[in-house]
């Protein structure tokens, strides 16, 4: 391949995240790191892996690449180091290889990765006495969104028998790696009326009262952050799909698990006491066309604002219905692009003055909970350098506020959703109430 660009433009989803990262990091929560953990059997060798990650160009750059912004008021850039540091790691490990995340070593979720110094990545192959591996790939979210990353996974897995190497522009979009201030100062007044409508978004989305899980004194030293796996068989997940189906959300799926969430989150609100707002819900939208090639580098999202009353959250068809409504509205007011060119433009903006400004609307709430579809992970592939892949799980971190972050994901005929959350925002026992108020709404029963 042609070599691999040493400065791209920072996009801004790639900033936003960089900012999220940084206020989890002053709150004592660490940073904004996400992993996908996969699951082999039938004798997976680390060396084979070591050898195919450096091999590859791809791993090595990114391995290097790190966000700088080298004058105040001026965009940031990804910039390559001089020297790709190791990103392959190989760890030994006595527990069950399926008790994740307690199966991980404590040196794999302990190591920093950050955006502004590489390596940003890495790659750990944990070798069980069972016979079974976990290949867990951990980043900066700000270097990667989750579509680039299943690129990478499937780079990782390639057979590789061209021998030959993915294009640049399989790795990097071309559009990041034109730099040119005049034309972005010339485009200014533009971008500003692109980014108006973000405005009217978030003075209706965000007005108060807001429910919050997050207690109101600030955070305690003891703050931890943990996770709650649920996961679905084959024959439970076919009746979730069934259930979507009499609901008319068997194309709408996320908006079905969105609103189960709702109505788990607002039995616990009710339970709580109190008066209670309405929920905010960010959510993830991808930027790029159905038909376009996906770039592994870089986050080429926005998002879409859900606010659901509390009136409404109980009622599982009325959300649905409702999230579908407000989806259709912002998609025909092109608000997602209108949020992305606001990112944009914030760009220039120090970090922590950005953090400021992104907390104003909601008061320092940012939203009720994080929620996030990842939809089928690892579709068509039965191995992975002749390992089987037994299950792949999506870890992905929170921040506090709001102190939840929910993933759903499949893999194979089998769903899951993962509850990454902060213990002093949800205690034991309301997680399992909120895992069993979940699986109720997914699966259509009546609640005991």
């Amino acid at each position: 391949m042609s070599t691999l660009p040493c400065r791209i433009q920072v996009t801004g989803g790639d900033y936003f995240i960089h900012a999220i990262d940084r206020r989890m990091r002053r709150t004592g929560m660490g940073g904004n790191i996400c992993r996908i953990v996969i699951r082999l059997e039938g004798g997976p060798n680390a060396e084979q892996f070591r050898q195919r990650v450096a091999a590859s160009p791809v791993f090595s750059w990114l391995g290097c690449i790190r966000m700088k912004r080298r004058l105040p008021g001026v965009p940031p850039a990804w910039r390559s180091a001089a020297q790709p540091a190791e990103v392959f790691h190989e760890h030994t490990a006595n527990g069950a290889a399926n008790d994740i995340p307690n199966s991980l070593p404590p040196q794999l979720l302990g190591r920093e990765l950050r955006a502004d110094r590489s390596p940003a990545i890495a790659l750990d192959f944990v070798q069980h006495m069972d016979g079974s591996a976990l290949l867990v790939f951990s980043w900066n979210h700000a270097l990667l969104d989750v579509r680039g990353v299943e690129r990478l996974l499937r780079l990782l897995h390639a057979d590789n028998q061209t021998g030959q190497p993915p294009a640049v522009e399989d790795v990097v979009n071309p559009d990041q790696t034109r730099f040119n201030l005049l034309r972005r100062w010339l485009s200014l007044p533009q971008r500003m009326m692109t980014a108006r409508g973000s405005l009217a978004l978030i003075n209706k989305t965000c007005p108060e009262p807001l429910f919050s899980l997050q207690p109101s004194q600030h955070p305690t030293a003891a703050c931890q952050h943990h996770y709650r796996i649920v996961n679905f068989s084959e024959q439970e997940t076919a009746r979730i799909d069934a259930h979507g189906l009499r609901l008319n959300a068997g194309f709408r799926r996320s908006l079905f698990y969105l609103a189960a969430m709702l109505k788990a989150v607002h039995a616990l609100a009710r339970k709580r006491g109190g008066e209670i707002g309405a929920y905010l819900v960010p959510v993830p939208h991808d930027l790029r066309r159905r038909d376009a090639p996906i770039a592994i580098f870089s986050n080429q999202i926005s998002f879409l604002f859900y606010r659901i009353e509390p009136g409404l959250a109980d009622n599982l068809p009325e959300t649905i219905a409702e999230l579908a409504r407000q989806m259709m509205d912002q998609a025909r007011d092109r608000s997602p692009e209108s949020f992305a060119a606001a990112m944009d433009m914030f760009k220039p903006m120090p970090l922590d003055f950005y953090m400021y400004r992104l907390s104003l609307p909601t008061r320092g709430k940012f939203a009720s909970f994080f929620f996030s579809d990842a939809g089928e992970t690892c579709a068509g592939m039965e191995t992975m350098l002749g390992a089987r892949i037994a299950a792949v799980t999506h870890l992905a971190p929170t921040s506090r506020p709001p102190g939840l972050t929910v993933v759903f994901s499949r893999f194979r005929k089998q769903l899951s959703a993962v509850l990454a959350y902060v213990d002093d925002c949800l205690s034991g026992e309301e997680v399992n109430n909120l895992e069993r108020g979940l699986r109720t709404a997914l699966a259509g029963e009546a609640s005991g």
